[in-house]
């Protein structure tokens, strides 16, 4: 029993460590959600976490709103209190650009910001490299903020499963015991 706790608080520890580096690493970043609406209509979640940044971000683009998902004017897209966007005008304009109207709706340093979201025809299964390629506009300078690409973020219950699944694998090692020898038979001849 006492081998089963030290693995189960080695394995939480190194959980923990795990997650403290990473935040410790952090740069402003977008995650994503989606949800399949059925009829090959799925709707793409967006937070914008600036974690690590260095100003506040009154903006968010998303580099290839028409080109990879569609979307143009007639497209149902969604922003936080106090955001508008600028939906794609192709083949001017590919970008889906949102921004903040008020400085106090800026995401903070540290802070993190949902409600951004758009419909879209895109599987979500089949977005390669750079396709959901992201940045951001500082509220300070104005200027643009590379956020690399967006990161899928799994359903709760994946990551639940996932943890679960992982203290079941630390729970089960300590249940295997070898016996320290085993009889043997011998061959008759």
């Amino acid at each position: 029993m006492l081998r089963r706790s030290r693995g189960v608080v080695a394995l939480l520890g190194a959980m923990a460590l795990v997650a403290a580096s990473s935040s410790a690493l952090a740069l402003p970043l977008v995650r994503y959600s989606v949800n399949d609406l059925g009829g090959g209509l799925f709707k793409y979640n967006l937070i914008v976490d600036n974690q690590g940044g260095s100003e506040a971000l009154s903006g968010l683009n998303v580099l290839k709103g028409n080109s990879v998902f569609g979307l143009t004017s007639g497209s149902v897209i969604n922003a936080p209190v106090d955001w508008l966007y600028f939906a794609p005008l192709p083949p001017l304009i590919d970008d889906l650009d949102y921004f903040s109207l008020d400085p106090g709706a800026d995401v903070p340093i540290d802070g993190v910001l949902g409600g951004f979201s758009f419909r879209s025809t895109r599987n979500p299964d089949t977005l390669a490299g750079d396709d959901f390629a992201v940045e951001g506009i500082g509220g300070d300078s104005a200027s643009q903020i590379d956020l690399g690409v967006a990161i899928l973020v799994p359903e709760p219950a994946t990551a639940l499963l996932l943890g679960s699944g992982l203290l079941g694998l630390a729970l089960g090692r300590g249940r295997r015991r070898v016996p320290a020898a085993w009889p043997r038979r011998r061959r008759s001849g």
